[in-house]
């Protein structure tokens, strides 16, 4: 899919995990997510329209910080994973277009145990 991004409001560097690390240049604009991979030889930059992103999952510590990891679900049901210094200022951007309500913490190691115990 072409990036077709008219506006760009933000751009910053950043990691999507493709399978393999691929380190580039997240950035959001009125269209949609574009990454853009750091070697032009990788190919073209992958795009995700806003229409196409039903949620965020964000990586949140036990103390309740906000971490650099987040993973976009799409209408396919399929999860794309980046990771940024910027994820704050990111998501806040993606829950303009997505809603807040769709932005949810990711799954930590310990939930499965934390279920158990509560029953």
């Amino acid at each position: 899919m072409e990036a077709n991004n008219s506006e760009i409001f933000l751009e910053t560097k950043g990691t999507a995990y493709l399978g393999v690390v691929e380190n580039g240049k997240i950035i959001l604009g009125n269209a949609g997510i574009e990454f853009q991979y750091k070697n032009p030889h990788r190919g073209k930059n992958i795009f995700f329209s806003w229409k196409s992103i039903k949620s965020a999952e964000v990586d949140v510590s036990i103390s309740g910080r906000l971490g650099q990891q987040f993973s976009l679900i799409l209408d396919t049901q399929a999860k794309v994973r980046f990771s940024s210094k910027d994820s704050g200022p990111i998501l806040k951007r993606v829950a303009e277009y997505v809603g807040k309500e769709n932005i949810v913490r990711a799954p930590s190691l310990l939930d499965p145990f934390r279920r158990a115990f509560k029953r």
